[in-house]
């Protein structure tokens, strides 16, 4: 049947006019497929109209767009061009027809292609190219599922819409090409001002990270810049020179000298790219800060330490230029001078320099010797040097001498100082212990740590050590008293709170023991020191009236 029998021309004439308006009006390139197999399929009367386009690489036409189909197979067909009817007419050579797909031998089918056709029940199928300026873009099909020819005037008329189509269709796919083509260009342009303020921003940040450099490098006002270019907090954390200071983790970079790892700064929020980029050249500077401060405290270091060989030696030294050096870090050389010898065993050096340098007392501080040496002015160094240790929970002991009232004196001094550490350390005492503290005691106890003294310090006493080991007797503490208080039984009784035959009993067996001239100089003196060294090597401490040693060790 010619569904287009009672049509005249004038009627079709009309149809195409408004058909190719219709489609002229839109520019959505889905839009103009979707109209153009609607209207088609509404004017041929036909059970199913779709529309193909070609894809040159692949050398395939693929249908985008239908009006009738029932399987979404068929709605997806791709097609190898000059196979089947779809893509024998994509090849732009004519319009074609079959009356009947499946059996017709002279088309090149495609197996799997035919197993779809057989699923929608299509039958007679034809179609026309799609053709502008010689250029094939795809093809117009109509089709049955039922055989039937289709007239001369049905395939012109398919034509003439498919001429239409293909018009507005190429517009459509032109415009599109145009709207992406103008995003594209839209979002370059975006990502090169992006660009470009990015690049403007890190040469700002540049310029101001080395002014502050320049004028003073610190790492605090180096990451004060960063703070308010990034918008967002920062924070240094130090590595130990072993170890990186924090995980990789967003909003974090490493601070790096070369190979060395100096620390890292991490931000109080995640960073984007563009600022993790910021924060790298943040890292830059500060890396430049830490070694300009560093540098500067060397040159500091060294200064210090040659004033203080200055001070210690006893070389004659032109008195103006070391006054001069002292006034600089804060010293009066007319004024009472400290020297204090430091140990910190479970401290660094280097740290503890920092930390008192950046305390408030005034003087010179550096590693000398084996300790810590610190010469001040300040009176009140004591509570300085205990808030520096004692804030960071690092054990210190301390050996002090002062004031000293002129710097030919200092050397002594500083001997005295050494020594006073030397009897802490000896003694397992944290704190300070002065150099009138340490007396005659403390010189001995130095002399026997350094290997010094011919014959162990407690010899004159070991009989008595021995026997009270042995024995649980009490004849050391006995002893002691006895001859801290001038050998009187009566008050060594009060002291020890027993009776005076008790004690006179228990000198008689030390009598024994140690010869009946222990309590008479000559050896009265080797005796009373004997057992004031046992306890200051076993008490901690250098007693006095009233405190004694411990019972044997």
């Amino acid at each position: 049947m010619n569904h287009i029998d009672g049509r005249t021309r004038g009627d079709l004439l009309r149809v195409l006019l408004d058909t190719a308006a219709d489609f002229t009006a839109l520019q959505d390139v889905e839009d103009v497929l979707q109209a153009i197999v609607r209207r088609t399929r509404t004017i041929m009367g036909v059970d199913m109209t779709y529309v193909s386009i070609n894809d040159a690489e692949r050398q395939e036409t693929s249908i985008r767009q239908t009006d009738g189909v029932s399987t979404a197979a068929y709605r997806t067909l791709r097609m190898p061009l000059g196979t089947g009817v779809l893509g024998q007419i994509a090849t732009g050579l004519a319009p074609y027809q079959t009356s009947d797909y499946l059996s017709d031998a002279a088309l090149s089918h495609v197996p799997h292609v035919d197993e779809i056709v057989r699923a929608e029940g299509v039958q007679a199928i034809m179609g026309v190219p799609l053709t502008v300026h010689g250029h094939v873009i795809g093809a117009l099909i109509v089709a049955e599922r039922h055989a039937r020819r289709f007239t001369a005037d049905e395939i012109d008329l398919v034509d003439s819409i498919g001429t239409h189509a293909a018009v507005a269709l190429d517009n459509s796919l032109r415009f599109e090409a145009t709207e992406a083509l103008t995003r594209d260009l839209e979002l370059q342009q975006r990502r090169t001002n992006a660009e470009l303020e990015h690049m403007s921003a890190v040469r700002d940040l540049d310029r101001r990270l080395m002014e502050s450099i320049m004028s003073s490098p610190d790492l605090a006002r180096v990451l004060d810049v960063g703070r308010e270019a990034l918008d967002s907090d920062l924070f240094f954390e130090e590595s130990d020179g072993a170890h990186p200071a924090v995980a990789e983790e967003d909003g974090t970079v490493r601070v790096r000298a070369g190979t060395e790892e100096l620390g890292a700064i991490r931000s109080g929020r995640p960073l984007g790219d563009r600022e993790l980029e910021l924060l790298e050249r943040v890292a830059v500077h500060a890396a430049l800060a830490l070694l300009f401060s560093r540098a500067a405290e060397d040159a500091d270091l060294r200064q210090q330490s040659e004033l203080m060989d200055d001070l210690l030696s006893h070389r004659i030294q032109p008195q103006g230029r070391v006054a001069r050096k002292m006034r600089r870090w804060g010293l009066d050389p007319s004024g009472p001078l400290f020297v204090v010898a430091i140990a910190a065993p479970q401290a660094d050096p280097r740290q503890c320099l920092q930390a008192l340098r950046a305390s408030r007392t005034r003087g010179v501080v550096v590693d000398h010797q084996q300790h810590l040496c610190l010469v001040t002015s300040e009176e009140h160094w004591q509570a300085h040097v205990e808030d520096v240790f004692g804030n960071r929970r690092w054990r210190w002991q301390a050996g002090a001498v002062g004031p000293v009232d002129e710097v030919a004196a200092l050397p002594d001094a500083h001997r005295t100082a050494e020594l006073a550490l030397t009897t802490l350390v000896d003694l397992g005492r944290d704190g300070v212990l002065t150099g009138d503290d340490v007396g005659f005691v403390g010189a001995l106890l130095d002399l026997d740590q350094n290997g010094r003294l011919p014959h162990p310090l407690t010899a004159a006493i070991d009989p008595l050590i021995g026997y009270d080991r042995e024995h649980g007797t009490d004849l050391l503490r006995t002893a002691w008293m006895y001859l801290e208080t001038d050998g009187s039984v009566a008050r060594t009784a009060e002291l020890l709170h027993i009776h005076r035959n008790t004690v006179r009993q228990r000198l008689e067996r030390t009598g024994r023991l140690l010869g009946g001239d222990w309590d008479r100089s000559p050896r009265r003196l080797e005796t009373h020191l004997a057992l004031r060294i046992l306890s200051a090597r076993h008490t901690g401490s250098l007693p006095g009236v009233g405190e004694g040693p411990p019972r044997a060790p």
